[in-house]
């Protein structure tokens, strides 16, 4: 059951009138932008133009609602939209159940139980449980997030960026290494607070530097591995 209730009240009653599955990826996107610290603007208007007003404030208050929910008793680290997206959005569709957060924890302890190196990936990294699991354990690292899956890819970007975490995220096809969209976050260079700068394939750290010879694997890819897999590693 999803745990963010406030956030669910909100968006559900703004999904009344547009449809979940819009509202929801509005929302992402919105979130993205106001995380984008002004570059991003007009983009923002253009999709809040497609809201009533008091619609728009509604949207406005679940970003509150969102934040204050995240903040886990000072703690953080909790995902955000997982089990909401699993329960409205997914409903399993391709297979996206998510790792429950206590199994993130004891996976991420059983890799490694001291501390990780200078980065840590997860190549299917679905709502971000997996790096947020990480970064209680070392949250001083560089933290990396690929999915084909653009809705996953937002919702990890925007909890480790609510987070305070540093790192990318890709929308691409890690298997076939097909690159569509990616974001970086860093600190603002005035402001010193994170936050999100979308990025080309070339700056991209997730994307492989193949070979030429090598260019044939990305048309041919090996079978995907089973559906939900996810891993992690340092790089």
């Amino acid at each position: 059951m999803n745990q963010l209730n406030g956030f669910s009240q909100y968006i559900l009653q703004i999904a009344y009138k547009y449809g979940l599955n819009s509202v929801f990826d509005d929302f992402l996107e919105m979130t993205v932008c106001a995380l984008s610290v002004g570059a991003k603007e007009d983009r923002y208007h253009e999709i809040v133009r497609n809201y009533e007003k008091p619609d728009a404030y509604l949207m406005a208050e679940a970003f509150g609602v969102l934040v204050l929910e995240m903040d886990n008793n000072g703690a953080g680290l909790k995902d955000g939209f997982g089990d909401f997206y699993m329960e409205y959005i997914s409903h399993g569709h391709n297979g996206q159940f998510f790792t429950p957060e206590p199994v993130c924890e004891l996976m991420v302890r059983m890799t490694n139980p001291v501390g990780f190196g200078e980065r840590v990936a997860d190549c299917c990294c679905g709502s971000g449980r997996m790096l947020l699991a990480a970064a209680k354990i070392e949250r001083d690292c560089l933290f990396f997030g690929a999915d084909i899956d653009r809705t996953c890819t937002m919702m990890c970007l925007i909890n480790l960026c609510l987070n305070g975490l540093l790192g990318e995220v890709c929308w691409m096809d890690t298997l076939a290494n097909r690159f569509y969209t990616g974001w970086r976050i860093e600190l603002h260079p005035e402001h010193g607070v994170p936050y999100i700068r979308e990025i080309t394939e070339t700056e991209s750290y997730m994307v492989l530097r193949l070979p030429e010879k090598k260019l044939e694997l990305v048309d041919n890819p090996r079978p995907a591995m089973g559906a939900g897999q996810q891993l992690l590693f340092e790089f």
